[in-house]
């Protein structure tokens, strides 16, 4: 997520720091030749003005195109990254599970479409460039032959004819200038857009109704929406939807295989995780979202997260997080918990000032 919104918010800076004032020049030089041209001979200015909204036609034809293929790159990069990097950080475990040949298979499968997403993306960009090159060829042909039976029938001399044809080449670049600006633009629409969809996540919604203990969990026909924002595509996280309960008291063990979403399934019926669901949790038959789950977290459910959120401050610094909320505080007015905490074989104030990340 930091790569994505770092990478788009770049995007988006350079746009207005570079790409509009290159405009802005690229505009004014145009004006410039084209007031020129038309001072020197109206029926070449004409073609001229013909020429460009006819050349910008195959932008208006590709850009929905231009726009959709650079949103899918964007979005097919930060996914090959971050299963990538996922994959390395979690080599050894991966190895160790014995689960090597399914996790390099799944991290095959996102290269396989970052490369089909880079294959549309050249093809896109092949035949518009080829649609360009025709449209100046043709233009430039008959720009040569009007101007060259101007200078047959003696309306103009040849000096004139080729200073024109000298701005004329100029207009093409001015334009090929335009048209690069349009389609980087295309890029600043794509990480708008990916801006505007981190922008418009909900916030967390919490229920007002008081639980004090948990009785059961009932999940019937529970499954996750991949793309809530999206109205065409209703691929779902799960391959079918979840039903099961759970009591209290009892242990349960939720198991599979790396990635297939125990986590973000326990986190997401306790509302850590607020996706677009479908189905129904209930807690002693209540719906969840009608649940004071705050509440309920603090003081009924504990989650040992595997990894540390803040690795590089020390172990007081982290530990005043839960005295600040009151937690730690609760815990020391208990006796067998101040026993261990500052018993001879285990003393926290022993490591109070080393960081997380160097413990064992």
């Amino acid at each position: 997520m930091s790569s994505r919104i770092n990478d788009d918010v770049t995007e988006i800076v350079s746009f207005f720091s570079d790409t509009l004032v290159k405009l802005c020049s690229v505009i004014v030089s145009t004006i410039t030749i084209s007031a020129y041209v038309f001072s020197a001979d109206p029926k070449i200015f004409i073609i001229m003005i013909i020429f460009i909204p006819i050349y910008f036609l195959i932008y208006i034809v590709f850009r929905p195109k231009i726009y959709s293929i650079n949103l899918t790159m964007k979005n097919k990069q930060n996914e090959y990254y971050t299963t990538r990097n996922d994959f390395v950080g979690r080599y050894i475990e991966i190895k160790g599970s014995g689960n090597f040949s399914s996790e390099k298979k799944r991290l095959r499968t996102v290269e396989d479409g970052l490369l089909k997403t880079f294959v549309k993306s050249f093809w896109v960009r092949y035949w518009m460039s080829t649609s360009q090159i025709v449209m100046q060829l043709v233009f430039q042909a008959v720009f040569f032959i009007v101007g060259g039976l101007a200078v047959l029938r003696g309306n103009i001399t040849i000096g004139f004819f080729s200073i024109v044809l000298q701005y004329f080449g100029q207009l093409l670049n001015s334009v090929d200038q335009i048209f690069g600006i349009a389609i980087g633009t295309e890029k600043y629409h794509a990480s708008l857009t990916r801006m505007k969809r981190i922008f418009d996540i909900a916030a967390d919604k919490n229920g007002d109704r008081p639980i004090s203990s948990v009785r059961a969990i009932d999940i019937n026909n529970f499954n996750i929406k991949m793309f809530p924002e999206s109205k065409k595509d209703s691929k779902m996280f799960y391959s079918q939807d979840l039903s099961c309960s759970f009591e209290n008291p009892g242990m349960y063990v939720i198991s599979g295989d790396n990635g297939i979403g125990k986590s973000t399934f326990v986190r997401t019926i306790t509302r850590i995780y607020q996706p677009k669901l479908r189905g129904s949790v209930l807690i002693n038959g209540l719906d969840v979202n009608k649940i004071d789950m705050d509440a309920l977290r603090q003081k009924e459910m504990g989650f040992l997260f595997q990894d540390v959120p803040s690795p590089h401050i020390t172990v007081r610094e982290y530990l005043s997080d839960l005295e600040r909320n009151g937690f730690l505080n609760d815990l020391k007015e208990s006796r067998p918990f101040l026993n261990v905490y500052f018993s001879d074989v285990f003393n926290l104030a022993d490591i109070y000032e080393k960081k997380v990340d160097v413990l064992s």
